[in-house]
């Protein structure tokens, strides 16, 4: 047995985030790791890796105790995790990302760049890579900088690969590539930890599934053994939510965009049409232009041509300031990166679009908003400490609740959702696609973009598909097949390429 991990407890200020937790690896097993948010998952990644100190339990690795208390000793026995968000230097080439923390070697006394490059190069070669080591981190595309992490994990001799959440910011075809990678790995006996919410993968990927939920292991099962149906059920202690019926015929439009197109030429030509009451769905492969239509209509990505109008208005020059003071939200694929201040409370995050509704001559009252964002956390079920906690702390499913909370504030007529639903467990996706419902029929408009098309199939009215910066087919959903609308994305392609 490579790892096991026996009676392994972690608690926080009173709070038992692990509770005698077993968990074993075998060399060249993928293993799923699954729970909700706040099941545990990151407590115990970051328990492996030496982040947090074990005090409770035992480590084992190749049958002896071991002492993980901090990453150089976890990466020592050969443990390296790659997580949501990457460890590369954006200003690094790939190079220097992938030696980061090694011996640079030396050639008469200089860095040995061609060696270094050599080596790299041997380590991805295996593995079916080409990697343009010459760009930087912030150069590559998210899946070009998962593989240089798995390169540079490679490079230190690992045994095993925790992989969190690696496909949330990848199209199907890079998610191939990577599940080609990681057969590859398996094959040279490397175990793989493997933590996702999208089950398909875990059906796919995985020889065995632990579960975890509330801080304890519910079971460990063959994953040949369990379907979808069981797993939600373990992971949420209840039956899987039925989609809410659809209303009849949408109401009046609420916004539109005609043959809007981007100065930076992502979107060619977007077309969008929100009505009341209606959920549509926008679809598209990577670099169809989905989010970027989103922000031109916002107003956070600059316009070179086509119109946009809200309630038969014509807006000349959309802004978010504007978008937002006639209740048009914008829920972006990025929380952590745009659309939250980690080191801010809850309730300051919550009240950031509508201060002004809460102050007098400069002056929070701060009564009001604490009633305020109070009131809306528990719409919204965030479960949270208190209102003054810093929301870096929150898992991400309340994280992303937290941000609904906030565009709840300005009372939006139109929300535009970009992934909403990205890393967040099953019961926490639920609840937003209720919420989403609930917001339609109260006569709001609703535009749901999601990379999972059984998703956008799942929630939708209307589905929309773009491909290439032009919006290029729209159906009502009824008797909509995933390979229909698959068809319309790739139609064409082989010619263009």
């Amino acid at each position: 047995m490579l790892l096991e991990m026996k009676n392994v407890s972690k608690e926080f200020d009173g709070v038992q985030a692990l509770r005698d937790v077993d968990l074993s690896l075998e060399a060249g097993e993928v293993r799923g790791l699954v729970g909700e948010n706040g099941a545990g998952k990151s407590t115990l990644i970051k328990l492996l890796t030496g982040v947090y100190r074990l005090r409770e339990g035992r480590i084992l690795w190749d049958g002896r105790s071991v002492s993980v208390s901090s990453p150089a000793e976890s990466r020592a026995l050969g443990i390296h995790a790659i997580h949501q968000d990457r460890t590369l230097i954006p200003t690094f080439d790939g190079i220097e990302n992938a030696f980061l923390g090694l011996p640079y070697p030396t050639r008469h006394g200089r860095i040995d760049w061609r060696a270094m490059e050599q080596e790299v190069r041997a380590a991805a070669e295996p593995l079916g890579l080409e990697l343009p080591l010459e760009k930087t981190a912030a150069e590559l595309s998210p899946a070009q900088r998962t593989c240089l992490e798995i390169v540079r994990a490679r490079m230190r001799r690992c045994r095993l690969l925790i992989l969190d959440e690696p496909t949330a910011a990848l199209t199907d075809r890079e998610a191939e590539k990577l599940f080609a990678v990681m057969e590859t790995l398996r094959r040279e006996g490397t175990a793989i930890l493997y933590v996702t919410h999208r089950l398909d993968e875990i059906f796919r990927l995985t020889d065995r599934v632990t579960v975890l939920r509330g801080g304890a292991v519910v079971d460990t099962v063959e994953t040949a053994q369990v379907d979808r149906e069981r797993l939600i059920a373990m992971m949420t202690d209840r039956a899987p939510v039925r989609q809410a019926a659809r209303r009849g015929t949408p109401g009046e439009v609420l916004l539109e965009a005609r043959g809007v197109s981007s100065r930076d030429g992502s979107v060619r030509r977007g077309d969008l049409t929100v009505r009341a009451g209606e959920i549509l769905g926008l679809f598209g492969l990577g670099g169809s232009g989905r989010t970027e239509l989103l922000e031109c209509v916002y107003g956070c990505r600059p316009l070179s041509g086509g119109t946009v109008t809200r309630g038969g208005e014509p807006v000349r020059r959309p802004s978010p300031a504007d978008s937002l003071e006639n209740g048009v939200a914008l829920i972006c694929e990025d929380r952590r990166g745009k659309a939250l201040v980690g080191g801010m409370s809850v309730r300051d995050n919550i009240l950031l679009t509508s201060l002004d509704r809460f102050t007098v001559c400069g002056v929070l009252r701060e009564r009001a908003a604490d009633g305020v964002a109070r009131e809306q956390t528990r719409a919204l079920n965030v479960k949270l400490a208190g209102l003054d906690q810093r929301i870096a702390e929150l898992s991400g499913g309340n994280q992303q609740k937290a941000v609904f909370a906030r565009a709840m504030m300005t009372a939006p007529r139109v929300l535009l959702c970009d992934e909403p639903t990205q890393a967040v467990d099953v019961g926490t996706r639920e609840e937003i696609h209720r919420l989403l419902r609930r917001k339609a029929d109260e006569g709001c408009g609703v535009v749901f973009v999601s990379s999972d098309l059984n998703e956008v199939l799942e929630v939708a009215d209307t589905v929309q598909v773009m491909r290439r910066g032009r919006t290029v087919r729209r159906w009502e959903n009824r008797d909509l097949t995933a390979q229909q609308v698959l068809s319309c994305c790739y139609e064409d392609e082989e010619a263009e390429t």
